[in-house]
């Protein structure tokens, strides 16, 4: 019963015909719920009409043969080209609509790229650091857009790295 609900969605999301009848004619062949519900061949054969219930009937013929000679006549079924052009927009707008958001959504994603360095009157140079007459490490750090300069010092430890 859930794959019913699955197939009645897709059926209706992709308003598409060849899907549309993809969908239904795989599913009906596989789901004994749906298959039950199906007309049998001889029920179905009370309900189509058959070339002999129609010997008696008026001759068609007159009435296309007139039509085929004057074409403006005719009634045209303006319904389908119509349906075509509203779902072709409607998969268009769908498709802009995706690729504007994907953009926005995506756009702070971007590698990031080195900041230039400072002007030279804005940066801060240090030439040594000291601790206790010896030399010290620092570390100087200048957070962007701030004015501010934070620096580490800390006694260099013998025998190399800590």
């Amino acid at each position: 019963m859930r794959h019913c609900k699955i197939l009645n969605f897709l059926f209706e999301a992709v308003p598409v015909k060849p899907w549309q009848d993809f969908l239904l004619r795989r599913h009906m062949e596989r789901c004994p719920v749906c298959g039950a519900h199906l007309a049998g061949r001889e029920e179905a054969r009370r309900v189509l009409a058959r070339e002999e219930d129609f010997r008696g009937a008026a001759n068609l013929w007159p009435g296309i043969k007139s039509g085929l000679a004057d074409p403006a006549a005719a009634p045209r079924s303006a319904g389908r080209p119509r349906m075509v052009l509203v779902t072709s927009a409607a998969a268009a707008s769908a498709l802009l609509l995706a690729a504007v958001l994907s953009v926005w959504l995506f756009r702070g994603f971007r590698a990031e790229r080195p900041m230039p360095t400072p002007p030279a009157e804005d940066r801060f140079e240090m030439n040594y650091v000291r601790i206790g007459g010896q030399p010290a490490d620092s570390y100087i750090y200048q957070p962007r857009d701030s004015g501010m300069t934070l620096i580490w010092a800390e006694k260099k430890i013998k025998g190399g790295l800590s």
